[in-house]
């Protein structure tokens, strides 16, 4: 009986660490330069365990309004091999599932602080409200270029997001092509999301040993090379 709650009591210790390990840019927006009146939070920023914006479902209750920028998105992509045009893909419309997610900080509009359910009770508004700071923090994050992925919502010049993974078109490979030291991620099937490139087939949130969060350092072009037969 002992061994048994000690093997429980391991597990729970074990599924603890991994589900705060949290490092990173994210784990640090409470001590950041302008942050100094901050409620000293950090999971709240993205998540709230109360009315979650279900417009973002595929992000476990997320605490962010949906960034209200008009998106350009990267568009249609063709190729012709041999005479023989592979299927043309375009993404979709607007970003979606977790690229939808990240994109609502990312923006370059969206205030960091702006959440739609602020710690304490009744602090609930669906237009989001800024917590700690007030004006709102950064929104541009000039700081770092790389931050602000969408600035002014042009997604032109950018990997594509919310599109369609499809083997043989740009020199992808098959779907279970065996990754190497991708965080995370075994096969390329794992980099997806409803068969489609996200911001999250790169990146990875909460933590990766790799810098900006990649799932896997690009010396070499490794993180490239991943899904890419170059």
């Amino acid at each position: 009986m002992i061994k048994k709650l000690l093997y429980i009591f391991v597990l729970i210790f074990y599924f603890t660490i991994e589900l705060f390990a949290l490092s990173g840019p994210h784990a640090d927006i409470t001590s950041s330069s302008d942050t100094t009146t901050d409620n000293g939070e950090t999971c709240v920023y993205c998540h709230t365990p109360h009315g979650g914006n279900s417009d973002l479902s595929p992000a476990p209750l997320w605490n962010k309004p949906t960034a209200s920028t008009t998106f350009t998105m990267y568009g249609a992509t063709s190729e012709s091999t041999s005479g023989t045009t592979i299927a043309n893909t375009s993404t979709d419309a607007v970003p979606s599932g977790s690229s939808m997610a990240c994109l609502s900080c990312h923006d370059g509009v969206s205030a960091m602080n702006s959440v739609i359910n602020a710690p304490g009770s009744g602090n609930y508004n669906a237009l989001g409200s800024y917590i700690g700071t007030n004006p709102p923090l950064s929104t541009t994050m000039p700081e770092v270029a790389y931050k602000s992925i969408g600035l002014n919502g042009d997604l032109t010049d950018d990997h594509p997001i919310s599109i369609e993974y499809i083997p043989g078109k740009a020199s992808l490979k098959p779907l279970n092509e065996p990754l190497t030291d991708f965080f995370g991620a075994v096969l390329v099937s794992d980099l997806l999301k409803d068969g489609k490139v996200q911001c999250t087939s790169c990146h990875d949130p909460h933590e990766t040993p790799y810098n900006t969060y990649l799932r896997n350092g690009n010396t070499g072009s490794s993180l490239c090379i991943g899904c890419h037969d170059k």
